[in-house]
């Protein structure tokens, strides 16, 4: 479904005042709850209230009898004890922390709507009260991979108001669960922090990717295609940085500097210290690291693993190679590393101009008019 838009798509106040519930699971520095969080504050820009409801819980614990599971968790938990960061620290929409295992509609105040943002909140909210406003599910991810594929698959054709981030969701929703009026509701960049001037490339070749230990990252596929980047350009500068440590078990290239959970200031620091940003997932709804790094300048090497084909132009801001396929990332990020300054600069602008497709305020006009039609 397509969505029409004013021409001026600058934070106004709509007609009437939307009061709208967004489910979360638990608060993280991943990129889908910092999307949420940003939606919702652009529609509160727009004049709406909007409240952020996430789990603070603890993960329950697994079964002493699972020894290796059980010492596993608590390793992980003595590791990361005095380790605090995710996205929902502070908002300007309400947050709604709860100390339970879900989220219940005693917990959330009445609302015209109520957005679930993850297969498990689409389940949530299934037999919540009208009152608790109409029911709709912004899927951010074909998260089969997190659960029984079967009782997610039914989490999306339930007969919620659907939202998508990317054009492959779009297409999935309608070619695997039969949802032809789905709502493409791009994510932005943020502005405040992510955007840079023109500039040159890195005095030392520079490429960056950001490290994840999850196998749809597929980050063996990125460190594989380095060092087959370096056999050709020893002096080959790899930056990264990311929410977990190293494991040990990953081979890493040369030259080689990783950033633990560096300051959210400091991130676009990093984008813009590179001459090609790498990203070698096996499915993503959109990742956002990708925009972000687009709005840095960067040109970027990408798998046709569905979100960053909406902001990525073969051959003109970037490329877009098989998943999976290590040689065909390392040319293609020889082919961008190889470059003279000015065709360079002409790629690194047309990454930017095509992230400036991407703006919060323009996607929460387009989620306020679906949602003003719904009442309608």
């Amino acid at each position: 479904m397509v969505i029409s838009l004013s021409e001026d798509s600058r934070p106004q106040h709509a007609a009437k005042q939307l009061k709208v519930n967004i489910i979360l699971p638990r608060a993280s520095l991943a990129g889908g709850i910092k999307s949420n969080k940003l939606m919702a504050e652009a529609l509160i820009r727009r004049g709406h209230e909007v409240r952020l409801a996430y789990i603070t819980a603890p993960i329950p614990m697994p079964s002493p009898l699972r020894v290796r599971t059980y010492l596993k968790r608590l390793w992980h938990d003595f590791k990361y004890q005095k380790k605090i960061g995710h996205h929902l620290e502070e908002s300007t929409a309400q947050l709604i922390p709860v100390d339970d295992e879900k989220i219940r509609s005693k917990d959330v105040p009445d609302a015209d709507f109520t957005i679930a943002t993850w297969w498990e909140t689409a389940d949530w909210i299934r037999d919540w009260p009208d009152s608790k406003g109409i029911k709709a599910h912004f899927v951010r991810g074909n998260e089969i991979f997190a659960g029984d594929p079967e009782k997610i698959k039914a989490t999306y054709r339930l007969p919620y108001l659907k939202f998508v981030i990317s054009n492959w969701l779009q297409r999935m929703m309608a070619e695997e669960y039969g949802n032809k009026d789905t709502i493409l509701v791009p994510n932005g960049v943020d502005r405040n922090q992510f955007d840079s001037q023109p500039r040159s490339k890195a005095s030392v070749p520079t490429v960056g990717f950001m490290y994840s230990l999850h196998p749809l990252k597929n980050i063996e596929s990125t460190l594989q295609a380095l060092r087959k980047v370096q056999e050709e350009i020893p002096q080959l500068r790899v930056v990264s940085f990311g929410g977990k440590p190293i494991n040990k078990k990953h081979i890493l290239p040369s030259n080689f500097e990783f950033h633990l959970s560096p300051p959210q200031a400091y991130i676009p620091e990093l984008y813009r210290s590179t001459d090609c940003w790498i990203i070698s997932s096996t499915s993503e709804g959109f990742y956002m690291p990708g925009i972000e790094a687009a709005a840095c300048r960067c040109p970027l090497v990408s798998t046709r693993c569905g979100g960053p084909e909406d902001y990525i132009k073969e051959g003109q801001s970037g490329f877009l190679i098989k998943i999976g396929d290590a040689d065909e990332m390392a040319k293609r990020i020889l082919d961008i590393i190889r470059l003279d300054e000015p065709k360079w600069k002409a790629m690194s602008e047309a990454s930017y101009q095509l992230s400036l497709e991407f703006d919060w305020d323009r996607s929460a006009e387009i989620l306020e008019k679906a949602l003003l039609s719904a009442m309608d």
